[in-house]
This record gives structure tokens, C-alpha cells and sequence, in this order.
């Protein structure tokens, strides 16, 4: 009897030990399946912050290597001459604002013959209508008001510049191309900024108050011409045979200069600003807010206020609003609706 009761024993100590070896076999499995399966994670992610980093690094180079040969004209130009006075320009010369493009046989002797528009191994294009997102250059169907950016026909795609270990080169072994960038300069010198450009027209009924004494009076202001800020934009077409009618301009400028025209309304983007012919002391702050400088004598150095900042008052605890760069001008007009056309006349830091 003893001898049976020892074996039972013997027996289900032997078991326990299986089922306790068996849990810590199945906790180890787990836990290296879950190191496999972050490692995996991390593997992926590091390669994905890796590429990211590698093209991050070939935009800059690409970048460096336009800008350095800007730089180079300047040296190789020491005196300045109506014939060098602006970068040489090649690729499209009837396109207004184009400055050069990345094609085949350029002076610079680097860019292959393969365009950007033609698929590469991986099925991807650049379209023209994505080359013209930026709306540098005229549309093709300026009577479109659908969103459309396809340039118009003399727009030539830039072809692409295969980078190797070596650098670029024009026709290398497929084998030895790392990377690939086109490029397309534009002379934005000669835009309107519109950060600052553009007046209202005060012609809505009512308002009233009466102008302080500085500055001078809203029509003389207005009769100076001398800022851009009084550029007159209803010059600019809209389409074919129209200009960019009143009401939008009145739409850029109450968005644009909320606190400094003393908008009350939260009319953005559903209805239009208000502008009442009789609101002399909005004119007046308006104005006051572009050409007054305090009474003389005037400090020295004259207070700067420079275009990276917008004007520190305040109407219904909003401020005026600063368009820094173009895809904010391009979210504008999108949110606005006025025409695609008068974008290719409109910049951001031209001043």
C-alpha cells in the first residue's frame, strides 16, 4: 500500500512539473513573438524614417545645386548690365514668370531626356497640371471655373536630372542612379504681394463717427498711390474678356484685415465684409494702420513694421491675418472663390 501511494505521488509531481515547464514554454513563446513583432515595427518604421531622411537629403541637394548656379551667374557677372541684371532664362521663354526649367541639352549639361510626364518603372508621373499647382503660369482654359491648374500649351514639362554616387549626369547606368529631381524657377520679384496689396471699396450705406486727426483723411490717403497697398486689383483678369470684380477684393481685404478695417462679422467665407461708406473711423484705422507714423518729429530709426508681422489691434478679439506663403494664398482663394486666372499675378514675399 505505502509502495502505491508512492508512486502516485511520484506520478503527479511529474505531471505539475510538465504543466509548469509547458506554461513557461508558451509564456516564452509569447514573449518572443511579441519582440518579433515590435522588431518588425521598429524595422519598419526606421526604414520608413530612413527614406524619408534619404529623400529629405536628395530635395536639399537638388536645391543647392539650383541655387548654386544662380550664384555662379553672379560671379561670372561682376558688373551688373541690363544684360545680366536677371537670371539667364531657358526652357519656356513665352512663359511670363518662368525663369528656367530642367530639360534636355540646358546649358547646365546635366538633365537626361527623360520627361517628367512619361511613367517611370513604378508607374508614377508628374502631370502638368501638378507642375502648375503653384498657378505661375496662365491656364489653359481661362474660362474654366472648375479647379484647374493645366498650364497652357507653350508649358513644356521640365525632364528629370538622374543623380548617381558621382553626381548628376545626363545618360548614366541605370544601375548607378540613387535619385532623381526636376526643377522649375520662377521669378516671383514682380507679383503683387498680397500681404499687403489691395484696397476696399467703401460704398455700402451708413456708418458714420467721426476721422481722427491723424492721419490724414481717408480720400487723401487714397489719392497718394503711393503704396502697394493702394494697388488697384480690379485691373487683374478674371477671365478672358473680365477683371477681378470689387466684391472679392473687398473679401480678400476684409479676411486679410479683419482688426484693421474693423470687421464685427463672422462673415468668412459664407457672406461678404462690411464697408460703409460713412465708417470714417474704419477708413481711418485702416489707414492709419499703413501710413501713420506718429506726429512729428518722428523717431529715429522710423518704426518698422515688417511684413512677417501683422498689426497688433483687435475687433470682436480677432486680429488681422498674414498670408506667409502661397499655399495659404491658394487655401484663400479656394475658400474665397475668386479666380484661379489672378493667381499668376499674385505673391507672398515679393516685398
Amino acid at each position: 500500500m505505502k509502495i502505491l501511494l508512492s508512486r502516485f505521488r511520484k506520478s503527479d509531481s511529474k505531471g505539475a512539473a510538465l504543466i509548469i515547464v509547458l506554461a513557461f514554454v508558451v509564456l516564452l513563446t509569447g514573449l518572443v513573438l511579441a519582440y518579433f513583432s515590435r522588431t518588425t515595427t521598429d524595422r519598419q518604421l526606421a526604414k520608413s524614417s530612413f527614406d524619408d531622411t534619404a529623400s529629405d537629403l536628395l530635395a536639399r541637394s537638388a536645391l543647392d545645386i539650383t541655387v548654386s548656379d544662380l550664384k555662379q551667374e553672379i560671379i561670372n557677372n561682376p558688373t551688373v548690365s541690363t544684360a545680366n541684371v536677371q537670371p539667364a532664362r531657358y526652357g519656356d521663354a513665352s512663359i511670363p514668370n518662368l525663369i528656367r526649367r530642367s530639360f534636355s541639352g540646358d546649358p547646365t549639361g546635366r538633365t537626361s531626356s527623360i520627361s517628367t510626364t512619361a511613367a517611370s518603372a513604378n508607374g508614377r508621373s508628374i502631370s502638368l497640371a501638378r507642375w502648375n499647382s503653384h498657378y505661375l503660369v496662365p491656364r489653359l482654359n481661362p474660362s474654366s471655373t472648375a479647379t484647374d491648374s493645366t498650364p497652357v500649351l507653350s508649358f513644356t514639362a521640365p525632364d528629370w536630372v538622374l543623380l548617381t554616387g558621382q553626381g548628376p549626369a545626363p545618360a548614366p547606368p541605370p544601375s548607378s542612379v540613387i535619385g532623381r529631381y526636376a526643377f522649375a524657377v520662377y521669378d516671383e520679384g514682380g507679383l503683387l504681394d498680397m500681404t499687403l496689396a489691395g484696397y476696399p471699396a467703401w460704398t455700402q450705406s451708413g456708418g458714420g463717427g467721426n476721422p481722427n486727426v491723424t492721419p490724414t483723411p481717408w480720400f487723401t490717403n487714397v489719392g497718394r498711390k503711393g503704396i502697394l497697398a493702394f494697388a488697384d486689383l480690379t485691373a487683374l483678369p478674371a477671365a478672358p474678356s473680365t477683371t477681378l470684380p470689387q466684391t472679392q477684393i473687398n473679401s480678400i481685404v476684409g479676411w486679410r484685415n479683419y482688426a484693421t478695417t474693423q470687421q464685427t462679422g463672422s462673415f468668412f467665407p459664407a457672406s461678404a465684409p462690411t464697408f460703409k461708406i460713412s465708417d470714417r473711423n474704419a477708413q481711418d484705422a485702416w489707414g492709419t494702420s499703413l501710413l501713420d507714423f506718429g506726429d512729428p518729429p518722428y523717431p529715429t530709426p522710423c518704426p518698422l513694421f515688417p511684413f512677417t508681422s501683422v498689426d497688433t489691434s483687435t475687433s470682436s478679439s480677432r486680429t488681422d491675418q498674414a498670408i506667409m506663403t502661397r499655399q495659404q494664398l491658394l487655401k484663400l482663394r479656394s475658400s474665397l472663390g475668386f479666380s484661379q486666372n489672378s493667381l499668376q499675378y499674385m505673391g507672398t514675399f515679393s516685398r
